[in-house]
């Protein structure tokens, strides 16, 4: 049984099995090692329509996320008896299937989907953490639009499309913010989330300096909320309606600012600057850099380092001989 359950608990691993495609897996572990949240990417060529091998029943919801624009005639399934294809050909356009039920598939090539995979388990905390029944039904949709999804996925592709793992924070964050948004508007459910309500003052303060602390990412969700006496899913919502933003993705701007802070120095190297900024490498760093300020983390220190001369102040005197 507990082999079964790894198995199925790697959905989107045994479709990239099958596909011979390239896989991205980033997941995140319960007590008894099986996922309870998982990312898998899977990418293809060309390739004819084949039918996917039967999957068992999983207690788990899956977000499928057509990074490329579906064909209409590419993809079609029978899930719990119903016929379902592609019903709009866009970027980014969202399914959300209901693996408890019997499901039979057929897909043909190129494809490129980011799947999020969310266990029962998962989603059960987070309603209890919420004060909300656990919910028992969730609504299927195919290929629609999603803007929080879409929105999501944007934020962490870079790191997919280079195969780099998220950090357990990234990861945490990621996973609460998928399961609150499927119980908010995929669960068949009569009760609502609860009502957003802000960080206290030094919640904010303990937040950030232990935030300041971990660089890296290496912390987890669940660290920072007991810090503020919260849940993890209550504490994710309220950073979010204090500071507008994720957690990782507040995280990430606090090191883009000390990586900055580092550059003006002429001493460290571009790499030492994302090691001591808490980047991975220097690649991940200079991507991160440049996606949020426009240019590149060596050009930006030859405008703005020491010694950096802010010509657009001088008089044209100044400027010497043209």
């Amino acid at each position: 049984m507990a082999r079964d359950q790894h198995v199925r608990k790697f959905y989107g691993a045994n479709l990239a099995e099958v596909f011979r495609a390239p896989l991205y897996d980033c997941s995140l572990k319960n007590v008894c090692g099986v996922p309870d949240f998982a990312l898998t990417r899977l990418k293809g060529g060309p390739m004819e329509m084949q039918r996917a091998p039967a999957y068992p029943e999983d207690r788990a919801i899956l977000i499928c996320v057509a990074l490329a624009p579906t064909p209409v005639n590419r993809w079609r399934a029978r899930i719990d008896g119903q016929e379902v294809g592609v019903s709009r050909s866009i970027a980014f356009a969202t399914t959300v299937i209901d693996l408890m039920k019997p499901m039979e598939m057929w897909a043909a090539g190129p494809f490129d989907y980011l799947h999020y995979y969310v266990s029962r388990d998962l989603l059960d905390r987070v309603a209890t953490e919420n004060k909300i029944a656990p919910i028992h039904s969730f609504r299927m949709v195919f290929f629609e639009q999603d803007l929080v999804v879409a929105q999501l996925t944007k934020a962490i592709l870079g790191q997919v499309r280079n195969r780099e793992p998220l950090s357990i924070l990234a990861l945490e964050d990621v996973s609460i913010l998928v399961s609150s948004h499927l119980l908010q508007h995929y669960g068949n459910g009569k009760e609502m989330l609860r009502a957003q309500r802000r960080l206290e003052s030094w919640q904010k303060i303990r937040t950030e300096e232990m935030l300041r602390t971990h660089l890296e990412g290496n912390i987890r969700i669940v660290d920072l909320a007991t810090a503020c006496q919260l849940s993890p899913s209550h504490f994710s919502r309220c950073f979010r309606q204090s500071f507008g933003t994720s957690v990782h993705q507040w995280l990430i701007r606090l090191r883009i600012d000390i990586a900055k802070d580092l550059l003006r120095e002429p001493g460290p190297s571009l790499a030492e600057v994302g090691f001591r900024s808490g980047f991975c490498d220097q690649s991940a760093f200079t991507r991160a850099f440049t996606k949020l300020e426009g240019i590149t983390p060596f050009r930006w220190r030859k405008l703005n380092g020491e010694g950096a001369v802010a010509t657009d102040h001088l008089v044209p005197s100044e400027l010497g001989p043209r």
